[in-house]
């Protein structure tokens, strides 16, 4: 008999883990989704991911039937507390968090490593109790970091495909078990960061130095959100881009440079002889 489980979450990360869970047999009773995600995410959602495999989709915890039990609860970048009622419908109930605990709690946790300057980076699966990311262990992934070369998105993603594996080496080894092996926390590390801090880490402060504005700027690069600023006298905010991410983007935005240029050159064909913004060459 198939393992079975109920499946919670969101973003691009929670898709690939449900089409993996899909493709390796599982029986998925119910996927917890939002109807809609922001319109910047890729396509498709969890939500139209979960109706093209043909699985029960609902849009809230309060649908699951109560009578149903699973080997497993799972949530993967759920953006809602999973409830007691829907953690007591799996034999275990498992989380899957972004980064390396105990230290790492809550949110922020890109944002610290790099405030931080941490050389190691993970990501964690462990049981879900009545608080935040504090239950015991099930499996761990680590990796190395140049840390003064990330920002918050780039960890997210190296994060992200090393959460997709350990998704992976977890639903293999229960379908091979029948059982998680799990360890606890040691809570004399364990720290949570919550949203109003978070939010507080954002703004540079006046005295920083280079190397300090620059660290924040780094850990709090993420568009579209809000990313780091100095707030002027006058409440207003400026916010500030990261000289990493400006050499980035300097190729791209000039790639074409000299086809425009070349394609300017040559009058009578489609597209040509124009500028860029359209206007026609004299």
């Amino acid at each position: 008999m198939s393992p079975s489980a109920i499946f919670l979450g969101s973003k691009p990360g929670a898709v690939a883990a449900l089409r993996l869970l899909f493709e390796n047999g599982w029986d998925i009773r119910a996927v917890v989704a939002s109807e809609s995600e922001p319109s910047w995410l890729p396509e498709p959602t969890l939500w139209e991911e979960a109706r093209k495999l043909g699985l029960l989709v609902l849009s809230s915890q309060s649908g699951l039937d109560s009578a149903k039990q699973v080997d497993l609860v799972i949530s993967y970048m759920c953006r809602s507390k999973v409830s007691a009622k829907t953690r007591r419908l799996g034999k275990y109930a498992i989380n899957f968090h972004a980064g390396p605990l105990p230290d790492y709690a809550g949110w922020a946790f890109y944002s610290m490593a790099i405030l931080e300057g941490s050389p190691v980076y993970g990501c964690t699966c462990h049981i879900m109790e009545d608080a935040f990311d504090t239950g015991a262990i099930v499996k761990e992934r680590h990796f190395d970091v140049d840390i003064e070369n990330e920002t918050a998105l780039s960890l997210e993603r190296r994060a992200q495909i090393e959460m997709i594996c350990l998704f992976r080496e977890v639903i293999d080894s229960y379908q091979e078990a029948g059982e998680l092996e799990v360890h606890a926390q040691d809570m004399t590390r364990f720290r949570y960061l919550n949203r109003a801090t978070f939010d507080t880490l954002k703004r540079i402060p006046a005295e920083a130095n280079a190397t300090q504005a620059d660290a924040i700027a780094r850990a709090f690069w993420y568009p579209p959100y809000e990313i780091a600023y100095y707030q002027l006298p006058n409440g207003d905010k400026v916010e500030v881009i990261p000289g990493i991410v400006k050499r980035g983007l300097a190729p791209e935005l000039h790639a074409d440079d000299l086809d425009v240029l070349l394609d300017s050159t040559v009058p009578g064909s489609e597209g040509r002889g124009r500028s860029t913004d359209g206007v026609e060459c004299g």
